[in-house]
């Protein structure tokens, strides 16, 4: 067993997460191996007391046996001293072997366990800040972002494909192949661009209203977080979009609207949920729906347009 070093909750030895609190436990020592360090502290105690004896100058001798005895290795002192070692050399390595060494890292320690714990908590209590890795919030996003893309060209195939059966005669579906597989990874761009735009928007919000800035890593988390019931409604949306149909194209859209919709309630949530703001949280609001306006007009005018136009481009008569 282990217990949580903040709620004080008992975690099986497996759990990496406090499911309580949210709390990283991977660091944390089993109960047992805890009660026995303490056991053997109590025990060389008085060892070491009688090994001491005092030299005729006044000055006391410890025997030399003890020294290396009387030292209990802390596991969690062994974990930060590695960690600190692989900093330093990882400084010393160019950029570019950084960021494999980083991704290599991240590859070999990823949990899905403790990710899906990550968004079991987030459903629960999507305001709690939980603990996870930095990169849960952008992998969380891309997938969404990948399911969307792959539902609208899905989406598009089948359309073209009941026009060709219900007119008879038409080429909708081979004609429209136009709207490739190429196109849909731009959609994806498209949309994990617009989602980091508006993130970097809400994050200079939350500086202006509380005077202090948080790793844009561990806020795009938050958000992430606060907002993963819309992981339930896109897995749906793409779900009605591979089975169904063009019958399911209404309740699609219906979940996709869903889905943006608690991610933009996420992001008001996070930019005004803190307390103690240095600035009035209306004019940091306020901010905030500016640059999403200046940010909305920009992107849909410089890359919308085109995508639209790719779109219509692959069905004739548009």
């Amino acid at each position: 067993m282990k217990t949580c070093p903040n709620c004080g909750s008992k975690m099986d030895q497996d759990v990496n997460f406090c499911t309580n609190c949210g709390t990283d436990l991977r660091i944390v020592p089993l109960d047992s191996e805890v009660e026995k360090a303490q056991s053997v502290s109590t025990q060389d105690a008085p060892q070491q007391n009688d090994q001491q004896t005092v030299s005729t100058d006044g000055n006391v001798a410890h025997n030399h046996s003890s020294s290396t005895d009387d030292t209990v290795i802390n596991p969690n002192t062994q974990n930060t001293q590695k960690s600190a070692d692989s900093s330093s050399n990882s400084n010393q390595q160019p950029l570019g072997a950084q960021m494999r060494q980083h991704i290599t890292q991240n590859v070999q320690n990823f949990d899905a366990h403790n990710m899906w714990q990550w968004f079991v908590n987030s459903w629960k209590h999507p305001f709690a800040d939980q603990q996870g890795e930095r990169w849960y919030g952008w992998v969380t996003l891309l997938v969404e972002d990948i399911l969307i893309g792959l539902g609208m060209f899905i989406g598009e195939q089948r359309v073209a494909g009941a026009a060709d059966s219900m007119l008879g005669g038409t080429s909708f579906m081979s004609s429209s192949a136009n709207f490739t597989f190429g196109t849909a990874i731009e959609v994806i761009f498209f949309i994990a661009l617009a989602e980091a735009i508006v993130i970097l928007a809400a994050h200079l919000s939350y500086k202006v209203i509380y005077g202090k800035s948080k790793d844009f890593m561990e806020f795009t988390n938050h958000i992430v977080h606060t907002s993963n019931l819309a992981a339930i409604f896109i897995v749906v949306y793409f779900l009605f979009m591979l089975i169904m149909g063009p019958a399911g194209i209404a309740v699609s859209v219906l979940m996709l609207w869903l889905a943006v919709s608690v991610f933009e309630l996420a992001l008001m949530v996070v930019v005004l949920g803190d307390p103690n703001p240095v600035h009035d949280k209306f004019y940091g609001f306020l901010l905030f729906m500016v640059l999403q306006a200046v940010a909305g007009l920009i992107f849909v005018s410089i890359i919308g347009a085109t995508l639209i136009s790719q779109i219509g481009s692959s069905i004739p008569g548009l």
